[in-house]
């Protein structure tokens, strides 16, 4: 009983994440967003097909929905730091497989606000890498990727958690890895565009 409890306590910071920031933003702007570019419903594919401002705010709202998951979780749930992390994982995950589809965006950003929150040294280190390969590549899935592999070993370095909050992170990794993986396929195969934004 303990444990159904405890998850139920998850679902709302499932629903958090899973809140379809890109979808809004583009209906807003007369589009279908999954129907549209690559059918991502994250920052770089509204970036692309709507324009620098669609992007940014998708990018801020994905961003803010982890800040706000981890804020939620501190004052309401647990300051604990395993906690904290699991909470992490499971906005991310509400994000990247949204019901009733299991349809999300890739879970940078919303990567991002949830470290952002719990830790803004590591979380600024993760950005570092992203900003050093997108000025050297200009491919937004490969900068994304190496962050993501960065974080957890950045996590581990700060001292921060004990083995099961890393774990999460690790886990966190895996996921944005994962929902990178034709992006992964077609730059094995050189055919990965480079980053530009659309001109509405």
């Amino acid at each position: 009983m303990e444990t159904l409890l405890y998850i139920l306590k998850l679902i709302p910071f499932y629903l958090i994440g899973a809140f379809p920031t890109g979808m809004i933003i583009a209906k807003l702007n007369g589009v279908d967003i999954t129907k549209t570019g690559s059918g991502n419903v994250g920052a770089t594919n509204l970036a692309r097909t709507l324009g620098k401002k669609a992007g940014i705010l998708t990018l801020l709202g994905d961003l803010g929905k982890g800040v706000i998951s981890i804020v939620i979780c501190h004052y309401f749930l647990s300051k604990n730091l395993d906690t904290k992390a699991l909470v992490a994982l499971i906005t991310v995950l509400g994000h990247c497989f949204s019901l009733p589809k299991l349809r999300g965006g890739k879970g940078v950003a919303t990567s991002l606000g949830v470290i952002l929150a719990i830790s803004p040294k590591i979380a600024l280190g993760a950005l570092l890498v992203f900003v050093v390969i997108f000025a050297i590549f200009k491919i937004v899935s490969l900068s994304s990727v190496t962050a993501a592999i960065f974080l957890p070993i950045l996590f581990f370095l700060s001292n921060m958690g004990d083995v099961r909050s890393v774990h999460y992170i690790m886990l966190i990794s895996f996921v944005v890895i994962l929902r990178h993986y034709p992006n992964i396929k077609r730059l094995l195969k050189g055919e990965e565009k480079k980053f530009s934004f659309g001109k509405k």
